[in-house]
């Protein structure tokens, strides 16, 4: 409920979640001040465009754009921001029994350390359908457990194994079959320019206050929110646009319900990386990795990233993520694994121009890739961590129930939190009018 204290709309977080609920917000005449720890606006929507041959550019973090993304879309439109055109990363059929068949027409799979050529990707397609068929996934099942009952072949094994390591960026005992038996994305679409340009969009104009994190957010008639540096701000609401990881440390006074907080503590984060490379033999690489390569070693996907330069050089993203992340600790070994299956896949040597790692894992502020919630528990999950709280209102990705964990959830938070704010009616909280009692 709204109360009578006047003051700005404090948001802390300057990624997608807390721009898009700042940016709705300020489009209806409402003060808006929002509170940055990094010294950049986007959080895990971060692009590296200093450094690369030709004026490419790479994204750090998250970068694949769904056709089911209609908030994210929608709003790309509305503050002039481009997409590329779609590129089809799978070739679903409507009898498919599994996300995997239609990634096995498209995609480039590298399993037990050989390149499966199409009629192999083709046959295995058709053995794990048949898998599925003798031995039908149950709500909740955890990918490794159907792979050991349904007893799959090593081949076929490592392929699913691939599959839902790429789409949530956990091992197979940490995901639930719906990500190998849901339906299949078929086309990706990626912002021009990178992740980040929709960030920077939505803040352009916004009061941005960059480079200090909050510790402390007091909810005592009105709020007032601490920074590291001593700086503090007064409003009438604060809108939590953090990371879950994040939102453990700060202060909050009242502290959180006791749910809020336990729930926070039992999800799991996807830890892991990416290590980029910028290679020379552009024309080679975009022929091999225009779909994704799946592997079952180290790399969980890999890709082209800039998909509108059509010559030069070329990058490939990679994906490290779940108990290969020791990996992501040596920049000179994690380039060097990639370069040696870029060459494998392109069948030729490559010459890498360009390397860098980002480790969300050892990231002090995300301390993860993304947060992938166990698929039956997300209704409950989302519930608790989405619920407002006295003059708190709370955003991000992972406050989103269906899609969990990506771009999509955190545009969709940020509409949320502002609907909340927005259509609040005007009548006092009875902790509210004690607190006035109290002071008169």
């Amino acid at each position: 409920m709204r109360n009578l204290d006047t003051g700005p709309t404090i948001v802390i977080g300057a990624g997608l979640a807390g721009l898009t609920a700042a940016w709705r917000l300020a489009r209806e005449g409402m003060e808006v001040i929002v509170v940055e720890a990094e010294e950049r606006v986007g959080g895990r929507a971060y692009t590296a465009r200093e450094g690369w041959t030709d004026g490419q550019y790479t994204d750090y973090g998250g970068e694949l754009v769904d056709a089911d993304y209609r908030a994210l879309i929608a709003v790309c439109e509305q503050v002039g921001v481009e997409l590329t055109q779609p590129i089809a990363y799978a070739m679903p059929e409507d009898d498919d029994l599994s996300t995997v068949e239609g990634y096995l027409r498209v995609g480039t799979f590298v399993i037990q350390g050989e390149v499966l050529d199409r009629a192999s990707c083709l046959a295995a397609g058709r053995l794990i359908r048949s898998a599925a068929e003798a031995h039908p996934p149950t709500q909740g099942e955890i990918v490794e457990q159907w792979i050991l009952r349904a007893r799959l072949a090593p081949r076929e094994a490592g392929i699913v194994r691939s599959v839902a390591r790429m789409l949530c960026q956990l091992d197979p005992w940490d995901c639930d079959v719906h990500f190998v038996f849901g339906k299949p994305s078929a086309g990706f679409r990626r912002i021009v320019g990178g992740t980040q340009r929709l960030a920077e969009a939505l803040a352009d104009g916004l009061d941005v206050r960059l480079g200090d994190p909050v510790a402390r957010v007091h909810r005592y008639g009105g709020v007032a929110v601490e920074t590291e540096s001593g700086a503090s701000y007064r409003g009438s609401r604060v809108v939590c646009a953090t990371g879950p990881y994040a939102m453990a440390q700060i202060g909050f006074d009242p502290p959180m319900v006791e749910e809020k907080i336990s729930t926070v503590q039992s999800l799991l984060p996807a830890m892991g990386g990416k290590v980029i490379a910028q290679y020379a033999e552009g024309d080679a690489i975009r022929e091999r990795f225009r779909e994704v390569v799946y592997t079952d070693d180290a790399f969980n996907a890999c890709w082209v990233t800039m998909h509108e330069a059509t010559s030069g050089p070329a990058i490939v993203t990679s994906f490290v993520t779940g108990q290969a992340r020791h990996l992501l600790g040596d920049d000179d070994a994690s380039l060097a694994r990639l370069d040696e299956l870029v060459g494998q896949v392109v069948d030729g040597p490559v010459t890498r121009l360009r390397g860098e790692v980002k480790n969300w894992w050892a990231d002090p502020i995300a301390m993860g890739v993304t947060v992938t919630p166990y698929d039956p528990a997300r209704p409950a999950i989302a519930g608790t961590l989405s619920a407002m709280e006295r003059r708190t209102h709370m955003a991000g990705d992972y406050t989103e129930g269906g899609m969990a964990g990506t771009l999509e959830a955190a545009v969709r938070s940020g509409h949320r939190v502002a609907d909340e704010i927005l259509r609040t009616p005007q009548r006092f909280h009875i902790d509210d009018i004690n607190e006035r009692l109290a002071r008169a």
